[in-house]
């Protein structure tokens, strides 16, 4: 089976990450990674201590340039950034970034993570989503089809992901016609804008998923419509950079998928290659 041997997925200590970028950068080499992009959360405006602090963004970018002319010859490395519908960063002046949905906001402007305390999303799905998990994620689905149509980042970051709490409240029935059809739909007007989906180890590395993010029955019609898929870990740890990546390329074979792309191991001849997984 071939081997990915990258990520366009990874958080440092500039964010909530545990690994400094020169560790993920050792991890990498050790793993015979060919290529990797730092993506630390984009600065916010609240929830700070998940996000780079907007005083050090500048910063942020310097190490990884750094350390993009240190592997350079050994690994290629890119300057990325996860940027969240909320964020007060702009994606210019980075190689490339994942747009990502995580919190829903209130009308008081105040904010409740979709993947964050469980009470603390139950408690706005009564206030505003009149007690319907199934309305929360249509609103979840709908703005983040409406982010990535506006913004169009190289990669849709994991898709699904108020599945985690889901597992944990059992808001919806994941497996009602109601509910596949409002994903299926958002995901629909995202392929057009020719993103890469991205299938996210980083739930079953920490140990709170069974599967990757998205749901199989979405890269199903993904693949179906010709869309291209990338395999990132959304690693913290440097210990679990590679996490998740046999069951990832088990899943995307049952599918009938026989490559990904990943971040190229030449930049001189494109930031994006396919490997084959088969």
């Amino acid at each position: 089976m071939g081997e990915v041997l990258s990520s366009a997925h990874v958080h440092t200590t500039f964010c909530d990450g545990k690994s400094t970028a020169e560790e993920l950068a050792v991890r990498a080499c050790e793993l015979g990674f060919v290529s990797l992009g730092f993506t630390s959360h984009a600065p916010q405006t609240f929830d700070e201590a998940h996000c780079i602090n907007p005083s050090r963004e500048s910063d942020y970018k310097k190490e990884i340039r750094k350390i993009q002319q240190d592997y350079k010859g050994k690994m290629a490395v890119y300057l990325g950034i996860e940027r969240d519908l909320f964020s007060c960063s702009s994606p210019e002046d980075y190689d490339f970034f994942i747009a990502s949905v995580h919190y829903f906001m209130k009308p008081d402007g105040s904010y409740v993570g979709v993947d964050g305390a469980a009470e603390e999303l139950q408690k706005y799905i009564d206030e505003y989503c009149g007690g319907s998990g199934l309305e929360m994620a249509k609103q979840y689905f709908s703005l983040f089809r409406d982010y990535v149509l506006d913004f169009k980042p190289a990669i849709i970051g994991h898709f699904d992901l108020l599945r985690y709490n889901n597992s944990i409240l059992h808001l919806y029935d994941e497996e009602s016609l109601a509910y596949r059809k409002m994903a299926l739909d958002a995901l629909r007007d995202m392929y057009e804008t020719n993103a890469f989906l991205e299938v996210n180890t980083g739930g079953v590395a920490r140990g709170y998923m069974k599967d990757p993010y998205p749901a199989p029955f979405l890269l199903k019609e993904w693949k179906e419509w010709g869309g291209e898929v990338i395999i990132n870990s959304d690693c913290h740890d440097a210990k679990l950079l590679d996490a998740g990546y046999s069951q990832a390329k088990d899943i995307l074979l049952s599918l009938g998928y026989d490559h990904v792309v990943r971040l190229s191991a030449n930049p001189q001849e494109g930031m994006w290659e396919q490997v084959g997984v088969f």
